[in-house]
């Protein structure tokens, strides 16, 4: 008789309490403490579900810095971003996002993302996905839109459809940022050296389940390339405003705690002004290395 030592051993899979954050896509995860390494099996649950919603919702967490860090690593490598004055936690895998300032020095990027957008869309390789904690929020405003881009694609005329498939656009964060930010020192060499433009689809495929997804954006997108300039820049505003129609938007109201996951190559988001002069705000945001878009 074997020693039930020797015998094999089966987890039980792991089944999240969940429910749906908007008709079409993502996904709020009740009652799950990820502050602990025995969260881990349940984190992998996580990947695969971000897979399948697009965007997940998680509430209520209490992350160090590294355990966001190591949340954040199941889901692939991670990027860190070109604007390195802002990687202010000591771990540079962490990006702020905030209006705060110590010591006459701004700790985060404020007013970053004030633009339809898909993370990183302006590197060859641009990020899978990103997770998003909420260290410090206002009590009112700054929200972030979410807009799914497999529904926005999904939502196009048929003939919309095939006119765009094969198309391609220029990303530029050069383009970006003197847009964004005007008012600031201009990106350095080194930092322009990085961000070279790059070309990408404009119907992009879903790597792990071949779903389409729509992929434009606002200000990062310079030209659809290969059309005249007048109806390239038709198309595109046309297909940026049909991408964020209110039937492919959920809008998520942060609560300090809030921790979001997003797949960036099939969503766009967007974040909202609030009263900065009154209000703090601080989030810390991994960004998950991914692949050429195809």
């Amino acid at each position: 008789m074997l020693s039930t030592s020797l015998l094999p051993t089966f987890e039980e899979p792991i089944v999240l309490n969940t429910r749906p954050l908007h008709p079409g896509f993502g996904l709020e995860v009740l009652d799950l403490d990820l502050s602990s390494p025995d969260s881990d099996n349940a984190i992998d649950a996580l990947v695969e579900e971000l897979d399948k919603h697009s965007l997940i919702l998680l509430r209520n967490q209490k992350l160090s810095n590294e355990r966001h860090v190591e949340i954040s690593r199941h889901f692939g490598p991670l990027m860190t971003h070109v604007l390195k004055q802002f990687l202010t936690t000591g771990l540079p895998e962490i990006y702020v996002l905030s209006n705060v300032s110590e010591n006459g020095k701004p700790i985060g990027n404020h007013k970053e993302g004030w633009n339809w957008h898909s993370d990183l869309s302006y590197v060859a390789e641009p990020s899978m996905g990103s997770l998003l904690y909420a260290v410090e929020v206002p009590p009112e405003g700054a929200d972030t839109l979410f807009a799914s881009m497999h529904l926005a694609y999904e939502g196009l005329p048929a003939d919309m459809q095939n006119r765009i498939r094969n198309l391609r656009a220029t990303h530029s964060y050069a383009g970006y940022y003197g847009k964004a930010f005007a008012d600031r020192a201009p990106l350095t060499e080194e930092q322009k050296a990085r961000t070279p433009d790059v070309i990408q689809p404009v119907v992009r495929t879903h790597p792990t389940t071949g779903r389409l997804s729509l992929y434009v954006g606002q200000d990062i997108v310079k030209c659809i390339n290969d059309l005249p300039e007048t109806e390239s820049e038709t198309l595109l505003a046309e297909l940026n405003a049909h991408a964020i129609k209110d039937e492919f938007v959920f809008r998520h109201r942060w609560q300090q705690g809030d921790l979001i996951l997003w797949d960036n190559r099939c969503t766009m988001h967007c974040a909202t002004p609030y009263d900065d002069n009154k209000y703090r705000r601080v989030m810390h945001r991994t960004t998950v290395a991914g692949s050429r878009p195809f």
